[in-house]
């Protein structure tokens, strides 16, 4: 009888659109990304913990954008492989960081989901290519921002633009804060 009522409870979580736990690779993502807010020492600092060995960094391809220092770090946490690539630099006016990551073994609608739960509100565009967020922080947290809140949150904590997609047959987490360099 339990596990006709687990795979009950299962089976009606899954049809409210409630996501699955996080995948080990995912909560790798959001610890040394996102809970660090892609402050540039903090994701640095993070990746030189235990069982992160370096890799190729990989070559930014933002206009306008010379990374000034860039961290590139591989690891398997559970049984995924996560590749994560952060750098900063600036783009005048602004001060640019980004934190990415690579998992090939994630699918594009779980890590939409897991960013969406974690965030805790949908992405302002979805398809099945890709899903962007945009977001500031209140007291914190991530508030969604629409383009009218662009400048008020690149001079507050930052400006964040994340984006899930798939390249190459692996799934992309990418993380861009935008901060202006005289904001506190």
């Amino acid at each position: 009888m339990n596990i006709l009522k687990a795979t009950f409870v299962a089976a009606l979580a899954t049809s409210f659109g409630v996501p699955a736990a996080a995948s080990p690779a995912f909560d790798a993502f959001k610890k040394i990304c996102g809970d660090t807010h892609a402050d540039f020492p903090a994701v640095k600092a993070a990746l030189g913990g235990a069982g992160w060995a370096p890799t190729e960094i990989l070559p930014t391809n933002m206009e306008g954008v010379t990374p000034t220092e860039g961290i590139a770090r591989t690891s398997t946490v559970g049984n995924q492989r996560i590749a994560i690539y952060a750098w900063v630099g600036p783009k005048p006016p602004y001060q640019l960081t980004s934190c990415t990551a690579h998992v090939p073994s994630l699918k594009q609608g779980q890590a939409t989901a897991e960013v969406k739960a974690w965030l805790g509100f949908a992405p302002e565009t979805s398809s099945s290519a890709k899903a962007t967020w945009r977001y500031g922080l209140t007291n914190g947290a991530p508030t969604a921002v629409t383009s009218a809140g662009f400048e008020p949150a690149a001079a507050g904590d930052g400006l964040y633009f994340l984006n899930v997609l798939t390249e190459g047959g692996e799934v992309v987490i990418d993380l861009l804060k935008i901060r202006h360099p005289k904001a506190n």
